[in-house]
Formats: C-alpha cells, structure tokens, sequence
C-alpha cells in the first residue's frame, strides 16, 4: 500500500508550482494585497522601528508594549527635538491613537510582542511605511512581480510614487522617518509553467495587464492625489487577481475563459435575468477554480507514482501527519474517499482516476482546511467591493461594481483627452478585463461560448448597457449626444 496522502502539502504544492502563492480564506483585507504589491514594486521594505513605537499605541487587549510608554516616547522626541516646546504629554498620547488609527485603518496592524512585521500591514502610501513579507501578503507580490515584468511603465511610476512620500500621511510621521530599505528582489511568477510556457489565454491576460496599466499610468499622471491613485491602483491589483485565479484553468487546462458579467439594473435575481446571470458567472468562476485544483491535485498524484490500482487500495487521507480528528470528521473524509473509490473503479484510464481523487481532494480540504480558494476570491471581491450583496457570508454572489471600482475601470480604459464610442468601450473592456456587460450581439456571442446556461436576452443585456451608460453620465464621464450616441471621456476633451 502507498504511503498515506496528506492534503496539506498537496495543496501547498499546487500553489508554489502552478498558482505562484497561496490564496487564503476569510482573513485576507485589500490592504494585503497593496502591501505585498508595494513591496515587490518598489523592490524593498523598511526596517525602521520609529513608526512602530510612535504610533503602535496599544494591542488589542489595552496592553502597551514594552518601549512604547508615553513618558519614553515623549523623553526620546524631546531629546531628538523632534517636537515643538509647549506640547504635553497629554496632546502627544491623543496624536498617537490617531496615528493608530490611522496606519489600522483598514484592520491589518496587530501589535504582538517585539513589535514583529509579521501581522502588520499599515495603510499608508510610501516606502516608509512598507515592512518585511507579512501574512497573507504573498497574493500582493504575485501582482507585484507580474506588472514589474508586464507593464514597467505602471509599476515605474507607482515606485516614483511610493518614494516620493508627499501623502499626507508620509508628512506627519515625517519628524521620526529614516531611511532603514532592504532590498526584496522576489518574483513569484517567474518559475510558474503558465508563464514560461504561455498559450493564447495567457497571452491575453498578460495583454490585458499591459494596456490597462499603460492606459492607467497615463490617467494618474493627471490626477492629483496620490492617496487616492493607490487605492485605484490597489483595486486594479484586486481585480486582476480575480482574473487570474478564474482563468487558471484555461491555462492549464485549455478550457474557456470565463467571461465577467457587470450588473447594473440595480435590481434582484428575482427580478431581474441579467442580475441572474452574473450571479451564474460568478458561480462559473468559482467552479473553475475547483476544476483546476482538482486538475492540480491529479498532477500531484502522478508525480508521486500512484495509479489506478495503487489509489483503489490507499487509506483514507489526513489533512496533515499526526492531526487528530473527530469521529464524525473522520466518517466523513472515510465516506468521500469511499465514494471516489466507487467512481474510479469505472475509470477507463489512471489519469482519468486521478481526476476523481483529485475532486475529492479538493472537497476534502474544504472541509479541513481554515484557508480555501473560493472563500479568498469571495473575501477580496466583497472586501473591494467587486462582488455583491456585500455580506461575506451570503452564498450566491454577483458582479454589481462601486463607483470607485467603475472609475477605476474607465481610467483603465480611456486615456485623458480621448473620446470613446459605446462599441469601443465594449471591446476595451473585454479585451483589457474580460468584463461583459451587454447592448451588441458580441456579448451574447461571449456569453454562449463560455458555456453558460443562458437565461438572458439581448434586450435585457442592451437595456443593462443602458443603465451602465446612466452611471457614466451622472458621474460625469460621459455624455449621451442629440443623437443617441454614447461618448465615454476622462480628464476632459482636448
């Protein structure tokens, strides 16, 4: 009998060779993904301990750390001369919980003991704030390194951003900044095989990164908050991580790419076939990245040598070497592995057997694991408010977009001064996102060809299009001529 099949390092394997890291669960925040992102772009991370004494003022508990005493940070800044004479104790301890506040904005700063980088990741906008690889920041450094590679000119400029540190935020923590870098040279995507062996899907992803992120470097050079371009850019990197993680399977397995249906009748599923439809895309995407870990874990398999034969006599497998489970866990994991066994007794051929031992692989580790790639997809979605309802709990998800998600989209899309056609924002859109939204045969064409069961019309895809072109005119970044005609701007006609 072959040795006992851990799902653990499975799924760990699948991830470093054919993903690039590793999606987690519900513990993921936008905020990790700028920060493993800034990190990779800007190819360094800061080891100075001033920030975090000036401004982590407090755990969770109330519990100060060691070093970080009001009276020791107020007898160092005096020392420095690093504040002004006249400034109490008291008014310093109330800019501190700002700072706090400030830097946790969005729920990444956990201070434990040492004041360790590893559960930090501030919510800040320069090189001073960025620290060393902290958790779940690993999906940030796989987008980080796919723009350095893919679309220089974006990530150039975002690295001038981050080094100029001119945000207000960089400019009140500016009396304790040093200069403490070093380097961080990582590229998580370099030894990834959809890369270095690219077919037509990854050319078109990777086409996609390029001119959505040189159409973007152009709009934020007009733009003039850099603040408000990092969060841009951030939800740009949110999305694009969706894409990628929905199409691993037409990488990897050849099967269609799956198209992203925006909704915009602002009504429910109930009442609405295109409301319906985007939720079946999004169902879509997340049975694709079960197919693709289930193709994953079959690879795993054939690399350890297991055939059909092997497979049919293996125990049951455990999450990871000497965990103990309840009875009833154990029942189940025992019943799953009996019932593929069942299936694969019909199996034609091992790979075929592998295949559904690699489903149930997967179903296995939804069961055991904290961490799942569906539950990461959902949480960023939600999070960055790609996803709808905007409870993370609620199982039945659709693509109804924020303004700011939809600026993004158009800065994306539109360079400044350029003037676009309905029909040109249609094909932008699809080629640079894989984003379907209606009012042509085209969208329909998409549709049928990714395999959906369709229960929407061209009526109900023109009349969305002509809700999304409703959004664009009250947010001012279009204009619907005398005649009927759409024309999509950004930054004004020259």
């Amino acid at each position: 009998m072959s040795d006992q099949i851990f799902l653990r390092e499975y799924r760990t394997n699948v991830d470093k060779k054919y993903v690039g890291f590793t999606p987690n669960g519900g513990s993921i925040k936008p905020v990790h993904i700028a920060c493993g992102t800034f990190r990779c772009i800007y190819g360094g991370y800061n080891t100075t301990m001033n920030i975090k004494r000036m401004a982590l003022v407090s755990d969770s508990k109330g519990n100060i750390p060691a070093g970080n005493e009001l009276s020791t940070i107020y007898d160092s800044l005096l020392e420095k001369e690093a504040i002004e004479d006249g400034i109490s104790e008291g008014s310093l301890d109330s800019l501190r919980n700002v700072m706090q506040k400030l830097l946790s904005a969005d729920k990444g700063v956990y201070v434990v003991k040492g004041l360790k980088d590893g559960m930090i990741s501030y919510s800040a906008g320069s090189k001073h704030f960025l620290t060393k690889p902290a958790m779940y920041e690993d999906t940030g450094e796989f987008i980080g390194g796919l723009l350095r590679e893919y679309c220089p000119e974006l990530s150039d400029y975002i690295k001038n951003t981050l080094e100029e540190g001119s945000d207000p935020i960089s400019l009140l923590f500016k009396p304790i900044l040093e200069d403490s870098m070093e380097t961080f040279e990582k590229m998580r995507h370099e030894d990834i095989p959809a890369f270095k062996d690219q077919n037509e899907s990854v050319k078109w992803f990777l086409n996609g990164i390029h001119e959505s992120g040189s159409c973007l470097r152009k709009s934020f050079e007009k733009h003039p908050n850099t603040l408000t371009q990092l969060r841009l850019f951030n939800f740009y990197c949110i999305f694009q991580l969706i894409r990628y993680m929905a199409m691993l399977e037409a990488f990897y397995c050849g099967e269609a790419i799956r198209p992203i249906l925006l909704d915009f009748t602002g009504l429910s599923p109930s009442q609405s076939s295109v409301a319906r439809a985007s939720e079946m895309s999004y169902t879509q995407m997340h049975k694709s990245i079960n197919r693709f870990y289930a193709w994953g874990y079959a690879k795993q398999l054939e690399e350890a040598g297991l055939n059909k034969k092997e497979l049919l006599k293996s125990e049951t497998p455990a999450y990871e070497q000497n965990k103990k489970l309840s009875k009833a866990g154990k029942e189940e994991l025992d019943a799953l592995w009996g019932l593929a066994k069942e299936r694969a007794e019909k199996a034609k051929t091992d790979d075929e057997t592998r295949l559904i031992f690699g489903e149930t692989m997967y179903d296995m580790l939804a069961l055991e694991a904290s961490s799942h790639p569906v539950n990461c997809l959902k949480t960023l979605g939600t999070a960055s408010s790609i996803l709808y309802p905007p409870d993370k709990m609620h199982p039945n998800k659709r693509f109804v977009l924020s303004q700011d998600l939809l600026e993004m989209l158009l800065r994306c899309c539109v360079e400044p001064g350029e003037i676009l056609s309905g029909s040109e924002m249609r094909n932008r859109l699809w080629n640079r996102f894989g984003i379907i939204i209606g009012g042509s045969g085209f969208e329909m064409d998409k549709l049928q060809k990714s395999g959906m069961i369709l229960q929407v019309d061209e009526d109900s895809l023109e009349n969305n299009f002509v809700a999304f072109a409703d959004n664009l005119e009250a947010m001012d970044f279009a204009e619907i001529m005398a005649d009927g005609i759409l024309q999509i701007r950004l930054g004004g006609a020259e």
